[in-house]
């Protein structure tokens, strides 16, 4: 298969602003991946964020809101002794809430961590909460950061969102990750419902984490289902199958009502490594989906005897991975990457550092089998024509096409619905956009930005791009413009314009 390309701020109703962080609000731990990121613990030389955001409904008022989770890790903070002798770090956090390029909403303040009398073993991590009254659209939301005792610790982080709710219809919120929760005993900002939640500022799961836990709610039930009441069902799937995983399947009944709540967890010891979806569906009597609504989450498990621990007892005897050559087989799991589960990565990065045929062709057989069980080989020859077709396109004087963002991005999602691109364009970079009107997890009108700025190999980097787990820079447009240099603004936040020039075809290509 050949590709082929044409031409070439209201504050939410009740809230008090916070400015100082209390020690009960911090306590979520980073395991070893975050841990890898310590430079020193009283003088940070790097300052890393996290954000997640959930639209919620505020039923009464029937306005919705935008709750903005943030964690910073405490280890990376320059901590300073205050008046009382003890020490304590501040941060500097603006929050822009902006549609296309327009700020709607802007929000500055200062946040401290609680006093401590030793620096030499932080373990906790700062979390806040902010929200804010968003009418219903498209937006993207930045975090900047900054260590005001080390003005040089500087973080940006940008991510998209959709805000809707349709009027008289059943409705979800976005699902917010919960790290702990308790009764509330004082009401207080993550108080819901009778407890005090903790969110997740991150949709990530080390194996030193064994619970799923979550909330979501339900709008506007009681106006579909009336007194017959509702059917809420929730689940973990594979983020490439769209299966359910081990056997994480529960359901619940509720009565309908104007506004119903899921406060629910999952035992995930047992889920090994890789991308999967929450996934809750509202059904009515007639077991119709009415709603529904997921969550993208990574799982990190070092423990799990799930799945590919004894790959070394499968038989493949007269199969067809026996045809392939052992010489060759490096080759063919290497190619294998861009289809691969995180756990099974993990196999194929240990093959590239031994020469194990029979175990490579086993691992081999089993990754074509756990996709197509009846046909693996008819599984495998069908992939193999489109490893074929990214070589011939995008291979370059080092890499094999699968190698290659945009081999990847196709073995891993498919042939592009609109493919289009410009390798002249004045002042610009030789770009590509890729847009799928539908990709498998469900999302749709998903673009890929690809650009070549070194103008000699065929190797175009993805530069943005607005699928789950992708790389997302809502300034991406700067790259394209030969703004890699800081000179040129794409690191100044408060520089919205990005250098175009006339007869650009960028944005009229995006927005197709």
């Amino acid at each position: 298969m050949i590709l082929q390309r044409k031409n070439k701020s209201q504050k939410f109703p009740g809230m008090k602003k916070f400015f100082t962080l209390t020690s009960s609000t911090v306590f979520f731990y980073f395991t070893l991946f975050f841990l890898s990121l310590i430079t020193s613990a009283t003088h940070a030389q790097a300052l890393h964020a996290f954000m997640r955001n959930c639209a919620f409904l505020s039923v009464g008022a029937d306005t919705p809101y935008v709750e903005t989770y943030i964690a910073v890790p405490g280890f990376e903070l320059t901590y300073v002794k205050n008046t009382a002798g003890a020490f304590e770090a501040t941060l500097d956090i603006s929050l822009d809430y902006m549609k296309d390029t327009a700020i709607i909403i802007s929000d500055h303040y200062t946040l401290r961590t609680p006093e401590i009398a030793d620096t030499s073993a932080i373990s906790f991590n700062v979390l806040d909460l902010r929200r804010e009254l968003l009418p219903q659209g498209d937006y993207t939301i930045r975090l900047t950061i900054t260590d005001v005792n080390s003005p040089a610790a500087l973080e940006v982080v940008s991510q998209n969102m959709k805000v809707e709710f349709k009027k008289g219809q059943v409705s979800l919120s976005d699902i917010e990750l919960v790290q702990e929760y308790s009764a509330t005993t004082s009401r207080n900002l993550y108080s819901k419902n009778g407890y005090d939640i903790h969110p997740l500022a991150i949709s990530f799961y080390p194996d030193a984490i064994s619970r799923l836990r979550f909330y979501t709610e339900i709008y506007n039930s009681s106006s579909i289902a009336g007194n017959n009441g509702v059917l809420i069902m929730y689940s973990v799937k594979n983020a490439q199958t769209g299966s359910v995983v081990n056997e994480l399947f529960r359901f619940t009944r509720q009565k309908a009502a104007t506004i119903n709540y899921l406060f629910s967890e999952f035992d995930i010891s047992d889920l090994p490594t890789g991308n999967y979806f929450l996934e809750v569906e509202v059904k009515n009597k007639k077991n119709e989906t009415i709603a529904r609504q997921e969550a993208y989450f990574q799982r990190l498990n070092q423990n799990s005897v799930y799945e590919l621990s004894n790959i070394s007892l499968i038989n493949i005897s007269n199969k067809f991975v026996n045809l392939l050559p052992g010489d060759s087989m490096k080759y063919y799991v290497s190619c294998l990457m861009p289809q691969a589960e995180l756990f099974e990565r993990d196999y194929i990065f240990t093959f590239r550092q031994k020469s194990d045929t029979l175990l490579m062709k086993q691992f081999f057989y089993n990754f074509w089998l756990r996709r197509n069980n009846t046909n693996p080989q008819a599984a495998w020859i069908a992939y193999s024509k489109m490893v074929d077709a990214v070589n011939y396109n995008y291979s370059t004087p080092v890499l094999h096409g699968f190698e290659t963002d945009r081999g990847r991005v196709y073995l891993q999602y498919g042939q592009p619905s609109q493919l289009d691109g410009n390798d002249h364009e004045p002042n610009a970079y030789p770009y590509e956009i890729w847009q799928y009107y539908n990709i498998h997890n469900g999302q749709s009108n998903v673009r890929f930005v690809f650009c070549n700025a070194d103008l000699v190999t065929n190797d175009y980097k993805l530069i943005h791009s607005d699928a789950r787990g992708e790389l997302n820079d809502p300034r991406w447009r700067f790259k394209i413009f030969n703004t890699f240099k800081e000179s040129n603004g794409y690191g100044n936040p408060d520089q919205e314009n990005y250098p175009g020039a006339y007869g650009s075809h960028v944005d009229d290509i995006f927005s197709r």
